[in-house]
């Protein structure tokens, strides 16, 4: 276990400088080598990924908002990086920023950093919104933490204020078997299999400012139907 982590992160030096370097050229090239990274780190724990969408892969075509219904192992955004070949924005609390190369990636690949203060806040939401407006994806997480014991945490409403901004379709997102290879408080990762699933979207072309507890509402109930399939 312990050789395979050193492995790992003797990789990510060199495959992460990489891909700082051609950021500024080529974000798709350097997207390109961040996911490699991330598919060689599961691959040494063989941990098996597998993309399945409700509707077919053509759905995410007009952009939109990716919301992740749950949020279950660290392993999250591993598995999504290795899995989905996409280019997604997502929103990072700016202190994530200063993680040595993942929060330096995520500045290079123009993730969207939010601070805790209301107006640089709403400027960021707005350029996430508009980003997605026009066709482009951005991911965010709806539960307010990562579970400890597999249930569904609580759900917050800004995802769902987004969604609304930005007038684009949701793409609901669950992740299922990841806990199962990285339990929470672990640090052992087992083998298994990780399933990201594509719900059928949600359109929020109409909705205003005042659905908002509406969507979250639906959001939570495709959650807990998809929570009780077995994959």
């Amino acid at each position: 276990m312990i050789i395979r982590y050193a492995i790992a992160a003797i990789a990510l030096v060199p495959m992460f400088t990489g891909a700082l370097l051609l950021a500024p050229c080529s974000r798709n090239a350097s997207h390109f080598l961040v996911r490699k990274w991330n598919a060689l780190f599961l691959a040494l724990f063989a941990v098996r990924t597998e993309l399945q969408f409700e509707r077919g892969p053509d759905q995410l075509d007009s952009g939109g908002i990716i919301i992740g219904l749950n949020q279950q192992s660290v392993l999250d955004p591993t598995v999504g990086y290795a899995t989905f070949d996409r280019r997604v924005l997502s929103l990072w609390n700016i202190e994530y920023a200063l993680i040595p190369f993942f929060g330096w990636i995520a500045c290079a690949l123009g993730w969207v950093l939010v601070r805790q203060w209301p107006e640089q806040a709403r400027r960021q939401l707005a350029k996430a919104a508009a980003y997605a407006g026009s066709g482009g994806l951005v991911f965010i997480s709806v539960e307010g933490r990562r579970s400890r014991d597999g249930r569904l945490s609580a759900y917050k409403k800004g995802p769902a204020v987004l969604a609304i901004q930005s007038q684009a379709p949701v793409h609901p997102l669950y992740l299922h078997g990841s806990r199962a290879c990285l339990p929470y408080g672990d640090w052992r990762i087992r083998p298994g299999r990780v399933v990201m699933r594509f719900l059928e979207p949600v359109p929020t072309k109409g909705l205003t400012y005042a659905d908002r507890d509406a969507l979250t509402a639906r959001l939570r109930a495709i959650a807990e139907a998809e929570h009780a399939r077995q994959m």
